[in-house]
């Protein structure tokens, strides 16, 4: 079987990161890709349609912040492909069920969630035992996004700020991320929690490993990488109701936490402009989802199993 893999994403947004660890893990496993004559187009979020293959697009998140008037051009092209590939490849329900809303069509579809190698894990060093500032904490937990405005980090900062967390770490992911953060009154954090610089992806996982639990809260995430980094090491995840991440929380691998409104599938929201939130209630969710346990295994979330289902698709 030939291919023909398109990844024309930011090669560091989410949707370019998992590409290109699916492209590596399809390669590795002896998949040929050629432009001339194959029998899978797989396009990421948009692409060309080639007749004569069997045409499949993975999609990610869509546009539908009011305040952006730049919303239907944006999806435009998105929901040209969408309506015309053969069968779509979502990463969750919940992004399934945003397209169904908001273009009124329902498309062939998979619901495959986002994968990492299992020897992600494997070069983790073990940080905490020594580490200055972690031997101080009874508890870690980390944050890691492209902290954008509805990642709410400013509201995770302000829990361990003001509420009873003071024997609690937070190691914040993220580097030069944190420009926008230089006005706000969480630039400079409190005791308990340590910003970090830009790390190699060969370093993040050590990190991960030293924590205790993961906080992941964004509202609208589909299938963040971030969250099936933590969980490949064993590390439960905190995280909203809203949005997509919540699938990937089994019982034994995280929580969820209510921290705002239901939010109606369909329904255009400003998403850069988050609800307030109780921080009373996030410190409770905090503090629960650090009694779960870490080291738990999550094969499903392995990069070869989540390949073996995309090669499913391609027959």
């Amino acid at each position: 079987m030939k291919s023909f893999f398109i990844n024309d994403t930011n090669p560091a947004s989410g949707p370019g990161i998992f590409g290109y660890r699916l492209g590596k893990e399809l390669s590795g496993q002896g998949h040929e890709f050629t432009t001339s004559s194959p029998d899978n187009n797989i396009c990421i979020i948009q692409g060309n349609y080639i007749e004569g293959a069997r045409n499949i697009l993975r999609l990610d998140g869509l546009y539908f912040d009011p305040e952006n008037p730049d919303c239907d051009t944006l999806n435009a092209p998105i929901f040209e492909c969408y309506k015309k590939f053969d069968h779509i490849v979502f990463q969750s329900k919940f992004s399934r069920d945003m397209y169904e809303a908001f273009t009124g069509v329902k498309r062939p579809n998979t619901i495959i969630n986002n994968g990492i190698n299992k020897s992600f894990k494997e070069g983790a060093e073990d940080i905490r035992t020594n580490h200055p500032l972690m031997k101080r904490f009874k508890k870690v937990c980390i944050a890691s996004a492209s902290w954008r405005r509805h990642k709410r980090l400013e509201e995770i900062i302000d829990t361990f700020r003001l509420t009873s967390l003071s024997d609690v770490l937070l190691l914040v992911l993220g580097g030069k991320d944190y420009e926008p953060l230089k006005n706000s009154r969480t630039f400079i954090p409190p005791s308990n929690v340590l910003l970090m610089p830009t790390l190699e992806l060969n370093e993040i996982a050590s990190w991960y490993c030293a924590a205790d639990a993961m906080i992941h809260i964004c509202m609208f995430d589909n299938c963040p990488n971030s969250v099936i980094e933590a969980l490949s090491c064993g590390v439960p995840v905190l995280t909203s109701h809203n949005g997509g991440t919540k699938e990937l929380i089994e019982r034994w691998s995280g929580l969820v936490i209510k921290l705002e409104d239901d939010y109606k599938v369909g329904e255009m929201y400003p998403y850069y402009s988050p609800p307030e939130i109780d921080i009373l209630n996030l410190s409770s969710g905090i503090l629960n989802v650090l009694k779960i346990g870490k080291g738990f295994k999550r094969p499903d979330l392995d990069i070869k199993n989540v390949a073996e289902r995309y090669l499913e698709v391609m027959k």
